[in-house]
């Protein structure tokens, strides 16, 4: 039954896919013009998928109510987005390499772009996949994460934007349906009270967390929304500034509502399986205690939760890399080849992400290895256009490629407990101070 449920699901987004072919490099890259009730389905779906459902279930029953630190943050980022979509709306552009790019010149746009392609590796769903194929059927889970990755693939090598908007919407259903689905069951389990049966300390958010630990997700999880190269696309595309505001608002509720049922879903799971030996494996746990006939329902509900995040880093990550690294480079280079090979960069993007998939095993670390580089590199200079501080061209440039390597040698070296986001912002920070006074005095 549930092998059906899947190849069905594999046929619909494939259909979807076709459908939505695109045809030219633009409409690969921004789609069709979205309204507020479209860019409201998009906008959730992107930022909802595996390390937000799954990974939200897997710190709640590993740290309690310390996962509102994984939640809370991204909220007010949200919020501060809205404050400063004037100055992106306004913006006619493609990318956000292409948007940084008009501040900070050619260098900076290829430079993020590349950076960009770091973000928009999918292991962490790849990874939630694979777990969840393989706790539904009996495939291993390192051919079930293989399988996972051409799910994932296919449509988005097709379709573009247009297909990543269409399955967005599409999942965006069956990803509530799914989690309304679970709300009669996790909150029956959680019976007499919610709070009882649970160990001491899981009701303190600061018990299982470091202060460490609480500064990461807060700075990671502020940021993302304000160097979400995703996002902008989907602004780039909004039929307004309005529509735009709007939709960010009522994707905040919603998210809202669906951390409520998560973290009810990692006590209930808490109380049905207290042994888990992997954390990730807690949502999935519950899924298995359902009715036969709900399984599959859930099933495919995590399914698209991992899918409608997939397809949006993805389809960014490659059109990206095409758009504002190939072209500047080969300037001849006509529409038609750069949209071939914004084809196959989807390709390239999906086969590294399996490949680091297969390393970390893990959902939450993998998410913080790609986020953390790529917040180190780009927020320095991503705020300094927003706020109107503009850094000078090679500032910014040094202060991106400084803070994104010196992130990425110090987690790789490790010489202190000390995380790789506040080694790479910092020397970022530094760079951008020591570059424009230097300037500053050497133009005396």
């Amino acid at each position: 039954m549930r092998e059906a449920t899947l190849l069905l699901y594999i046929a619909m987004t494939m259909a979807i896919g076709i459908r939505a072919k695109a045809t030219t490099l633009e409409k690969f890259i921004l789609g069709d013009r979205l309204g507020t009730k479209v860019l409201v389905a998009t906008i959730v779906s992107t930022f909802y998928g595996a390390s937000a459902i799954l990974g939200g279930v897997s710190l709640t029953y590993q740290t309690g109510l310390g996962v509102i630190w994984f939640m809370v943050p991204f909220y007010l980022g949200n919020i501060a987005v809205v404050f400063l979509l004037k100055k992106i709306a306004d913006s006619k552009r493609y990318t956000l390499p292409d948007f940084l790019g008009d501040f900070y010149g050619k260098e900076f746009a290829i430079a993020s772009s590349v950076l960009l392609a770091t973000l928009c590796l999918i292991p962490e769903e790849i990874i939630a996949g694979g777990k969840i194929l393989s706790t539904f059927t009996p495939m291993p889970v390192e051919v079930a994460m293989g399988i996972m990755a051409f799910i994932l693939i296919a449509p988005v090598v097709i379709g573009g934007m247009k297909a990543d908007v269409m399955t967005d919407i599409v999942q965006f259903v069956l990803m509530l349906f799914m989690l309304a689905m679970m709300v009669p069951f996790v909150l029956s389990d959680l019976r007499p009270g919610i709070t009882s049966g649970v160990p001491e300390g899981y009701l303190n958010p600061f018990s299982f967390i470091s202060a460490q630990e609480i500064a990461v997700f807060f700075i990671l999880l502020f940021f993302l929304p304000i160097t979400s190269a995703p996002l902008y696309q989907r602004f780039f595309a909004s039929e307004s500034e309005a529509c735009s505001r709007k939709a960010v608002l009522y994707s905040i509720t919603i998210w809202m509502a669906v951390d409520a049922v998560v973290i009810l879903g990692g006590f209930a799971a808490l109380r049905l399986v207290p042994d888990l030996a992997d954390p990730d494996m807690a949502l999935m746990a519950l899924g298995t205690a359902l009715p036969a006939a709900a399984k599959s329902i859930f099933f495919v509900g995590l399914l698209a939760a991992i899918m409608s995040t997939v397809n949006s880093f993805l389809q960014s990550g490659a059109s990206s890399l095409a758009y504002d690294v190939f072209r500047h480079f080969r300037p001849a280079i006509s529409e038609g080849r750069l949209l071939t090979l914004s084809r196959l960069l989807v390709i390239v993007l999906g086969i590294l992400s399996l490949s680091l998939a297969l390393w970390f095993q893990m959902i939450v670390p993998a998410l913080l290895f790609t986020l953390s580089m790529w917040t180190a590199g780009i927020l320095v200079p991503t705020l300094a256009a927003l706020t109107g501080r503009k850094l000078r061209k090679d500032t910014a440039l040094c202060s991106l490629v400084g803070g994104a390597l010196s992130s990425l040698a110090w987690k790789i070296v490790q010489p202190f407990d000390v995380d790789a986001l506040f080694v790479g912002l910092g020397f970022s920070l530094l760079v951008a101070i020591a570059l424009e006074v230097f300037h500053a005095y050497a133009h005396r």
